[in-house]
């Protein structure tokens, strides 16, 4: 197989799995992969920068690494990092990723800020530099606009709204622009140990794509974690061992066609 029927073959589950183009394939974290994927109001990890940057109010002083690989193809993995602090009481995260080869290759950059807007709301915006590099084409860097917002009606409940690729950026040489979507999500606390978390995600041109999970703490060190996003239907699992200031996690999910995805990730908290 030539590099170039390689690279079609690749871009074509690419697309199957996402109904999109490049850069669809969003970091979310392990938790939220173990949950279905949703997690655009499910604060508490590193990642909920990354799914909403409104969250970043929430984050303390954070660092976290993640690996994950879709549908077993070495060609789909993604290495992940992401650090979150509070500088002079304004909360800032910087997140960055790489997904692909050396024959396709996806690389991403982020700032993230927010701010509490009332007791209740937050806002928070992500400025991200993606870059696309193809074997036998020119490379192509462009700028995405996210931006977030995060409402706690009561104690325990939790919504969030993410306006995601607002800008609607075109990649300089290609033709397609990187879509952008609507994910509107809310998350429960409905027993002391125990979370429930929902999205729908509605990418402009497509289905909205529906998600759904849960978490529960069943041991002091141990969190237990399933879900469901459709469409296609997509069950998942994942779990997270607490050591000390250290987490190990993990999450997969099943695709009908394409197979099982893994996800692994270790994060690091600091300071409080």
């Amino acid at each position: 197989m030539n590099k170039g029927t390689f690279f079609l073959m690749v871009w074509a589950v690419l697309a199957g799995q996402t109904a999109q183009a490049a850069f669809e394939l969003t970091e979310q974290g392990p938790r939220a992969t173990g949950m279905g994927g949703a997690g655009t109001a499910l604060a508490g990890d590193g990642w909920a920068v990354c799914r909403n940057p409104a969250l970043a109010v929430d984050l303390l002083p954070t660092a976290a690494v993640a690996w994950s690989q879709q549908f077993g193809l070495p060609e789909l993995t993604r290495e992940s990092f992401m650090a979150g602090l509070e500088l002079r009481t304004q909360p800032l995260a910087i997140a960055a990723s790489t997904l692909g080869s050396e024959v396709y290759r996806e690389n991403e950059v982020a700032l993230i800020a927010a701010r509490k807007l009332g007791e209740r709301v937050a806002a928070g915006v992500e400025a991200r530099a993606d870059n696309l590099a193809i074997e036998g084409y020119s490379s192509a860097t462009v700028f995405a606009l996210t931006a977030g917002l995060s409402v706690r009606p009561t104690a325990g409940v939790s919504f969030g709204v993410v306006w995601r690729n607002l800008n609607e950026p075109k990649l300089p040489g290609y033709r397609d622009r990187i879509s952008e979507s609507l994910t509107i999500g809310v998350a429960a606390r409905v027993v002391e140990q125990g979370m429930l978390a929902a999205d729908v995600v509605q990418e402009k041109h497509f289905a909205a794509e529906y998600r759904i999970g849960a978490e529960a703490r069943v041991m002091p060190r141990l969190f237990l974690r399933v879900g469901v996003r459709a469409e296609p239907v997509r069950p998942s699992a994942g779990f997270q061992i607490d050591l000390g200031r250290c987490s190990f996690l993990y999450a997969g999910d099943l695709h009908p066609d394409l197979g099982a995805s893994h996800e692994f990730g270790l994060s690091f908290r600091f300071g409080r």
